[in-house]
């Protein structure tokens, strides 16, 4: 971090804006502290949930300005029983935000949202990542090299363990119910059970350089990053949520875009 007393601290204690939606995304920097979030009043603590509307290039959050661009690679502890973590830290937070970034880059957007309910599925916190790795594995093979994606692993009050991946599926390739469901059972070793599996395109995406593409993925992304540090939530302009303890990696990317 810059000195606190810098110019460019200042300017980094708010997220970046651009001028226009074509221009490629620029880092952006959580600041240690941040006083208040600033929200127009009908964005609300609770944004639709899962993958109502989104922003890229992008204002990231529901603050009234104009395109902003963030977004976050792997990173995440160790797949260690014995390693906890409470939630994001800003540093993970950033590298998912640049992941994002390359994502766009190379030109795979990420344009599908998926949640996978582990325990609905009947697994614990400690075979969740286990499941997810697999999952991954699946979607990687299916891509045949066209891969990008991120993911977030959460264990909320009520709703027990869970992923939130935000993927790239390339024009022409569909994710139907039935393999995403095959890929479940394989997963886990057991009969599909109802509603373990979410998933939509986030809109706008067949126009990824629109501002209606980078609105939507705003709002999804940043949902599911509710769970991090509230300095990173309070910068993407939403309330903090408990995202709980999750055993092992909470977060990471596809390999072409987190970086190191």
């Amino acid at each position: 971090m810059p000195d606190a007393r810098s110019a460019a601290s200042r300017a980094n204690t708010r997220i970046l804006r651009e001028e226009s939606v074509g221009h490629a995304w620029q880092n952006a920097e959580f600041p240690e502290a941040i006083k208040k979030p600033q929200k127009t009043a009908d964005c609300g603590a609770d944004s639709p949930a899962g993958t109502g509307l989104a922003i890229l290039p992008l204002q990231i959050g529901c603050a009234p300005s104009p395109a902003s661009r963030t977004i976050f690679p792997h990173g995440g502890a160790r797949n260690s029983a014995s390693r906890t973590s409470d939630y994001l830290t800003p540093k993970k937070g950033q590298k998912l935000i640049k992941a994002a970034h390359r994502a766009m880059q190379i030109g795979r957007p990420l344009n599908r949202h998926i949640t996978i309910h582990w325990e609905t599925a009947g697994l614990s916190d400690r075979e969740a990542m286990k499941a997810t790795t697999a999952f991954l594995k699946y979607l990687r093979e299916w891509l045949r090299g066209e891969t990008a994606y991120i993911w977030v692993r959460e264990n909320g009050e009520g709703k027990g363990s869970h992923v939130h991946i935000l993927a790239h599926v390339p024009r022409g390739k569909a994710m139907s119910g039935a393999l995403s469901q095959r890929w479940i059972r394989r997963c886990t070793g057991k009969p599909y059970q109802r509603d373990v599996i979410h998933t939509r395109k986030v809109k706008g995406s067949d126009h990824p350089g629109s501002l209606f593409y980078a609105e939507n993925f705003g709002t999804v992304f940043s949902y599911d990053l509710k769970g991090a540090e509230p300095s990173v939530t309070m910068a993407l302009g939403r309330e903090h949520k408990s995202g709980g303890t999750i055993i092992g990696k909470r977060c990471g990317t596809s390999r072409n875009i987190g970086g190191k």
